[in-house]
């Protein structure tokens, strides 16, 4: 739900970007594509997670500027892996509907672009001035094998969220970083009242218990005085880290709660509604949720911002967000470039993040005044984008995902302690798709 002040930015915004499109659209309609364009542009996306429709709005102005052209997402639902393999339906065509534009998660670019799903960007078709707005990790996500595939439709970095009333003792200035010694300090006695934690992040099943391990991994190897930035995965192998990570994440020597036992059942959702309630003194979540939890809705309370301290996690964070490319089978691929660059330009961005709460992958939308007002911690988000690490780039990354969460979970098994002997053979193999799906 938009605030009127946050109505009459969006207005005023809104009035900005449709005039600077206006300026600048004589010489792409030179260019325009000679196909058919009396169907509308397809974009494939998930569910929109920011708040306000932000998405939404920007398709809307769109084809309010281009009639002729107009497009409209075709949502799909699910986790991030049912995401992934609808995504890969749609670019072999195998739909009702033909998509256009599909918008992937960052990790979907190499494989999408190894098995000829995308079209690659052609050489000298987008302004140099448009990647050089870009911040630096968010356009590495966009490329592959020195190739651009894709433009970012937003970023994302994980960042830790603390309830500062719930802060023991209480904090004399806002705090701008806390290291994990400091999460686990603080100890709820026995989980029966409020907080019944100090932390939880997301660990069910899915892509965001491997986002989660990962950042646990960089986060101790980092403290060991380590890093495993520049090795071919990116993701350290040994078994003192891996153990010493795995019981960060789940608490399996603690007898004092750090870690909010329901978490192995959390994904971004429930982690926020635990941390709305007053349950969890800490959580790690993506930048959208601080826009969740201080926008009410008449179904849910909500949390003064006052009450909110955001900062980097205690270690890199996760490179998230999502890149949009085309289609390799489309018709439309002219018409289909131009829209990727509106959606991925400042002003579109600057939309956003103003009134989706998404991370903007543009270094100067985070100077804008707005973005400051709406975002307290605009400098934190993209700090930790910055700061953030990308998973491996592979065509077989599902795989990777997949082996990293099994690795993890025997490791939980064993109550912690025993890794299995073939941990890095096996991560090499998943990376290098010579593992079969489990």
């Amino acid at each position: 739900m938009i605030n009127a002040v946050g109505r009459r930015t969006w207005l005023l915004l809104g009035a900005g970007l449709a005039a600077g499109v206006l300026l600048g659209a004589t010489v792409p309609a030179l260019l325009r594509s000679s196909a058919d364009t009396s169907a509308e542009l397809v974009i494939v996306s998930g569910v929109e997670d920011g708040e306000g429709g932000a998405r939404q709005t920007l398709i809307d102005l769109w084809n309010r500027m281009h009639p002729d052209r107009r497009a409209r997402i075709e949502l799909v639902s699910g986790s991030a892996d049912e995401q992934h393999d609808a995504m890969v339906r749609y670019a072999k065509g195998e739909e009702q509907v033909k998509a256009d534009i599909l918008n992937l998660d960052v990790t979907s670019i190499p494989e999408f672009a190894e098995f000829g799903y995308i079209a690659q960007w052609p050489s000298g078709s987008l302004p140099s001035r448009q990647l050089a707005e870009l911040l630096a990790k968010p356009r590495e996500s966009c490329f592959y094998d020195g190739r651009l595939w894709a433009l970012p439709f937003n970023t994302d970095a994980g960042v830790l969220f603390a309830r500062r009333g719930l802060l023991q003792p209480p904090p004399a200035t806002t705090p701008t970083a806390f290291t994990w010694a400091d999460i686990a300090g603080q100890r709820p006695a026995d989980g029966s009242g409020t907080p019944k934690a100090a932390y939880a992040g997301q660990l069910d099943g899915y892509e965001g218990l491997t986002v989660n391990a990962l950042e646990a991994l960089w986060a101790v190897e980092r403290e060991q005085g380590g890093s495993s930035e520049e090795q071919p995965l990116g993701v350290p192998d040994d078994p003192a880290i891996w153990t010493a990570a795995v019981d960060r994440l789940f608490g399996t020597a603690d007898a004092a709660r750090v870690v909010d036992p329901g978490s192995t059942a959390y994904r971004e959702n429930e982690t926020t509604e635990e941390f709305l309630q007053r349950r969890l003194v800490f959580m790690r979540n993506w930048p959208v949720a601080f826009r969740a939890l201080v926008e009410g809705s008449d179904q849910r309370a909500t949390v003064a911002a006052a009450d909110i301290v955001m900062t980097p996690l205690p270690g890199p964070a996760v490179l998230g967000g999502q890149n949009l490319a085309v289609v390799s089978g489309s018709t439309r691929g002219d018409d289909a470039r131009e829209l990727i660059t509106f959606l991925a330009g400042e002003p579109s961005q600057r939309v956003l993040m103003q009134v989706g709460g998404y991370a903007a992958a543009t270094g100067a939308t985070y100077d804008r005044p707005e973005i400051k007002a709406a975002h307290p911690y605009a400098a934190t988000i993209r700090a930790a984008i910055e700061n953030s690490r990308q998973r491996p780039q592979t065509p077989y990354y599902p795989r990777f995902s997949e082996e990293v969460r099994q690795l993890v979970t025997e490791i939980r098994n064993s109550g912690g302690k025993q890794v299995p002997p073939d941990l890095r053979q096996r991560l090499t193999d998943a990376a290098q798709g010579r593992l079969q799906p489990r």
